[in-house]
């Protein structure tokens, strides 16, 4: 199991639960995916939930090539966030959660970390890209700082080349986005 990160109280009372991800997490990711609505689906599809795929994950987040996230509550994987290529100046951030836990600004606070992170690992800022239809998460992400940079070709993980909106948020003076191509890292 890995280290508790931190615990952010929800209105009702309950706990989430907020640590790097591990092996003994591989069921609960996959049930997790399979939980999501197909509109959750269909805006957070990072990668396939396969267990080699999510074995690949978490070796890449044990080397420190990515940091990924797994939020729980009352034993289950309610949320799945990252920052991929996390030695790169500019990695790429990505936040999913479960529909019964949206709506509760635990996107904002997963923002929050992994903005936390980046700037603590000395990068230059921190790029995503959202869906051209998902105007409510495009908000969010305007309010915490990122600026749209334009529309990418991005892969989801069904291998379907969809048209995103890339946003991008400086936490150095003068950072520039990446020039890469967004896509799951090997």
């Amino acid at each position: 199991m890995s280290e508790l990160r931190q615990s952010i109280p929800l209105p009702d009372g309950r706990q989430v639960y907020i640590r790097t991800i591990a092996a003994v997490d591989i069921p609960a990711v996959k049930a997790f995916f399979e939980s999501l609505s197909p509109a959750s689906i269909r805006y957070f599809l990072p990668h396939p939930y396969t267990e080699p795929v999510l074995r690949r994950r978490i070796e890449r987040a044990q080397n420190g090539d990515d940091l990924v996230y797994v939020a729980t509550c009352a034993d289950r994987i309610v949320g799945y966030f990252f920052l991929w290529n996390f030695r790169w100046p500019v990695p790429l951030l990505g936040i999913g959660l479960a529909d019964d836990f949206q709506n509760l600004h635990l996107g904002q606070k997963f923002m929050a970390i992994l903005i936390d992170d980046a700037r603590a690992a000395g990068r230059d800022g921190v790029e995503l890209t959202t869906m051209l239809d998902n105007d409510r998460a495009f908000h969010v992400y305007e309010k915490t700082g990122f600026k749209y940079i334009g529309n990418v070709e991005n892969v989801q993980g069904d291998g379907k080349v969809v048209t995103e909106r890339a946003m991008f948020f400086p936490i150095k003076p003068n950072a520039q986005p990446m020039k890469i191509p967004h896509a799951c890292p090997e």
